[in-house]
């Protein structure tokens, strides 16, 4: 192995059809949207081991035209839905005498995959990648990393930053690949960190999204960081505990913090100790409480975005609607509802799989929208339609509201401006963007 190999890491390949992660939780056709067009892993690998080349969300046609070019290391960045894509292109690449097939991303997971890859990456890749090519990481760089929120109408009016600033994560919720994915968390350097914005700064971009898995995992860090986007004058949203978000609000409120992700999960505290969520169901409704009177205080408001899940062992058709009703009257924002879904390397596979039986033998499902294991109460038609009612009861009419009220606020905030609209179309057509690197 050496420099002179040719390596080509790709994601899974699509019909021309982005995943768009608000139509999935959303079901009335006039809607925002924010489409997943670029990988962030595979940006991240690119950034620091530029030898290598990316394939992002490429058509069939696209993928069978870069096979021709000749490779002799292919590499798959993936999830566990899709893995039946993954095994065709695996197979496409074997067939047009690739040498040596790569496996990574949470997908890497999915029991079986040692038997299709010759080598199955399991976490932040970077080092490893790099050792390939005979070249060390001194330091992760963080790439620019870009994105739109648009409109189902074709309007791109909102071009977002996207930061990570730590990886990995030690709660250990059972229902989370993370503790086996990355099972020593780490930071990314506050130099690398500002590096990025002051890039997202000079573009003009004024939000920034961060999508740690646990944003303030490691405080000192976290605050350092937040300090840094009030300095830079950004509006941002972290992904974070809700317990965390309840302390910290009003501060990072100042600081320009203009909304937050984070999990609600269950408004059944048996539920949540038996996730080991190692959070109370009073201090996330305290929470959202919170989100919604700082609509109504003084300077600007904090939008919410909750993670729910129904589905668990415990719960009945009655349970769940009567938790689904409660959810629509605290109001957090937008809600992306799930089914509880067991996934490989994680607790919650072991236990649902011992005690009732994991029946679902096409990984299509596993996209935490199906019912893939025996539960005790309820059939996966009745748990999918249980679902569709929540997203329908929920998120089409609060999703209005709320962007009744909070589109205004972000035009006062940052501005109209046509830049926004050439920026935002120039993200959306998939423009790389790289730092330079030794």
């Amino acid at each position: 192995m050496g420099s002179g190999e040719r390596v080509l890491l790709t994601t899974v390949y699509t019909n021309g059809q982005y995943y768009d992660y608000i139509e999935s939780n959303v079901s009335f056709p006039f809607r925002m949207t924010w489409v997943r067009r670029t990988s962030y892993g595979l940006r991240f690998l690119k950034q620091n081991v530029p030898e290598l080349e990316i394939l992002e969300y490429p058509t069939r046609e696209e993928y069978l035209r870069k096979l021709e070019e000749g490779w002799d290391v292919v590499g798959f960045s993936f999830y566990v839905n899709e893995v039946p894509e993954i095994l065709e292109m695996a197979d496409l690449a074997r067939e047009r005498g690739v040498g040596e097939l790569w496996a990574g991303n949470y997908g890497a997971l999915t029991p079986g995959m040692e038997l299709y890859f010759d080598r199955v990456f399991r976490g932040y890749a970077e080092e490893e990648v790099a050792s390939f090519f005979g070249r060390r990481i001194k330091e992760v760089v963080h790439p620019p990393l870009l994105g739109t929120v648009g409109t189902t109408l074709g309007l791109k009016f909102a071009p977002v930053g996207v930061l990570f600033t730590t990886r990995g994560c030690p709660v250990g919720c059972k229902f989370c690949q993370t503790p086996s994915f990355c099972p020593r968390p780490s930071i990314i350097p506050l130099r690398s960190v500002e590096r990025v914005l002051e890039f997202y700064k000079e573009l003009g971009l004024g939000y920034v999204i961060i999508l740690d898995e646990n944003f303030g995992l490691f405080r000192k860090h976290a605050e350092e960081v937040a300090e840094l986007l009030g300095e830079y004058g950004f509006m941002w949203v972290p992904m974070i505990r809700a317990d965390l978000l309840g302390e910290k609000l009003e501060e990072w409120r100042k600081l320009g913090m203009r909304g937050a992700l984070f999990g609600i999960e269950s408004f059944d505290q048996r539920v949540l100790d038996d996730l080991e969520k190692r959070e109370r169901v009073e201090t996330v409704k305290e929470v959202i409480r919170k989100i919604r009177l700082s609509w109504n205080s003084p300077g600007r408001g904090i939008g919410g975005i909750g993670y729910y899940m129904i589905g668990h062992e415990e719960e009945t058709r009655e349970s769940i609607r009567a938790a689904l009703k409660e959810l629509k009257g605290l109001n957090p924002g937008f809600v992306q509802l799930c089914i509880l879904t067991p996934l490989p390397s994680t607790p919650l596979w072991e236990h649902l799989d011992r005690e009732y039986g994991i029946f679902e033998k096409d990984w299509h499902k596993f996209d935490c929208k199906h019912l893939v294991w025996n539960h005790p109460h309820l059939s996966p038609p009745e748990m999918e339609g249980l679902l569709s009612w929540g997203m329908r009861m929920i998120n089409s009419s609060h999703l209005l509201r709320y962007l009744l009220h909070r589109l205004p606020e972000y035009l006062k905030d940052t501005g109209f401006y046509v830049k926004d609209l050439y920026l935002a179309h120039a993200i959306d057509q998939k423009t790389p963007f790289y730092f330079k690197v030794d």
